[in-house]
């Protein structure tokens, strides 16, 4: 296998196991948290729109902060090659866009979440006409939603973490 195919490989691997980690962490987190509270609405003590824009923000900056630093473990032990998927690439132009460093990344993950993301997803809430929630359906949505952003936003970590040095 050459290493344009290791490299998609390893990144797969890690859309998975991001994917898959996040929407059950997140879904049960929110399960347990919220499963003797009202119906969630816009506002009030009960918004969904904070738990949005607040996720939107840490979710991405602790993946990066976790991912990046193992992937930059691997990388200078051996375990894993630098990583360029080619001009081509969406992914690797963006990832090649962001700061060198972890702190510097993970802030601009975070803010992406919170800046585009989460209004976007408010943006639909708005647009099917959702006013409330159930806990049951929010910690459901908030599984499968944090789940999809971890592993979308996992792929521009691991080109940030082995890109090749320069």
């Amino acid at each position: 296998m050459d290493s344009a195919a290791t490299g998609r490989a390893h990144i797969r691997n890690e859309i998975l196991g991001s994917g898959i980690s996040n929407t059950l962490f997140n879904g049960v987190i929110a399960w347990l948290l919220l499963r003797s509270s009202p119906a969630l609405r816009w506002g009030g003590e009960h918004s969904f729109v904070v738990d949005v824009i607040a996720t939107g923000l840490l979710l991405p900056l602790i993946v990066a902060l976790i991912v990046i630093p193992l992937q930059r473990g691997k990388l200078n032990k051996g375990k894993l090659a630098p990583i360029n998927l080619g001009p081509g690439s969406v992914m690797q132009s963006v990832a090649d866009r962001f700061p060198a460093s972890t702190f510097g990344s993970a802030l601009v993950f975070g803010l992406i979440g919170m800046l585009l993301i989460a209004p976007l997803t408010l943006a639909g809430f708005y647009l099917l006409g959702i006013e409330e929630i159930s806990p049951a359906h929010y910690a459901l949505f908030k599984g499968i939603w944090a789940g999809s952003i971890a592993a979308v936003l996992v792929v521009p970590m691991v080109l940030i973490a082995l890109r090749a040095p320069a």
